[in-house]
């Protein structure tokens, strides 16, 4: 009886001091558009870096808000300023997700002023701010197939995802893919999936439902039939 009594304690013990609603809250988190360390002080419209991966999200940044042009001050003593301007911009056109899929190029220059390295950039971009705004957050490659069939059923012409986990490789998502439209939409030719960046490490998958628009090359790869089937396998496009 007693340590029954002293369990019915704590309880009211607990629910009295407000701990029983803290078990039923969930903690949530936001995006902010803009990391307040990135933007220099003096003039809001500049960023500031002082060191290479400083500068490659200092870039990320203007990519994110589909900014025609930005001015980053780079603050370092190391030499090669040039050099670090060019392999930044590089990288985030050919190695980043979001460059990948945006961009078609990026100019540059730069001035050396007293204390820090003025980078004006410019951005030409093969995406419009309304397909940036389209593209679809999804947490894993799990979530692609649902995604498809949400844009058959919505008559879409293609989908685009930011892909937090790849639970499978390249390959894996073009069997995904090869799935849902031999279960949705079999009569119609090969969907085109295309992968930003071109490499391994993939961040975005676009996926075309029909054929794809001149001048892009998509992956054309096609997944191994399932043994058992008697279905076509899609034929590669040029």
């Amino acid at each position: 009886m007693k340590v029954r009594n002293i369990v019915w304690a704590l309880l009211l013990c607990l629910l009295l001091s407000g701990c029983g609603n803290f078990v039923l809250e969930r903690s949530y988190s936001s995006v902010e558009p803009h990391s307040e360390s990135y933007w220099e002080n003096a003039d809001p419209g500049t960023l500031r870096a002082e060191n290479y991966p400083d500068l490659v999200n200092a870039l990320l940044l203007l990519l994110g808000d589909h900014a025609d042009d930005g001015v980053v001050r780079i603050y370092t003593d190391e030499p090669g300023t040039e050099a670090l301007a060019a392999a930044a911009c590089g990288e985030v056109q050919q190695e980043t997700a979001l460059g990948a899929y945006l961009l078609d190029y990026i100019t540059y220059a730069g001035t050396q002023e007293h204390g820090y390295y003025e980078l004006a950039v410019h951005f030409g971009y093969r995406r419009t701010a309304e397909e940036q705004k389209a593209l679809i957050n999804a947490t894993s490659t799990e979530a692609l197939p649902d995604l498809l069939r949400t844009a058959v059923q919505q008559d879409w012409d293609r989908i685009a995802a930011r892909i937090g986990y790849f639970s499978t490789d390249r390959a894996g998502v073009m069997e995904m893919v090869y799935q849902i439209q031999q279960e949705l939409a079999p009569e119609d030719g090969a969907w085109q999936v295309f992968f930003y960046p071109d490499s391994e490490d993939v961040g975005i998958v676009e996926v075309f439902l029909f054929p794809a628009p001149e001048g892009e090359t998509p992956d054309t790869e096609t997944p191994e039939e399932p043994e058992g089937t008697e279905a076509e396998s899609p034929s590669p496009q040029p």
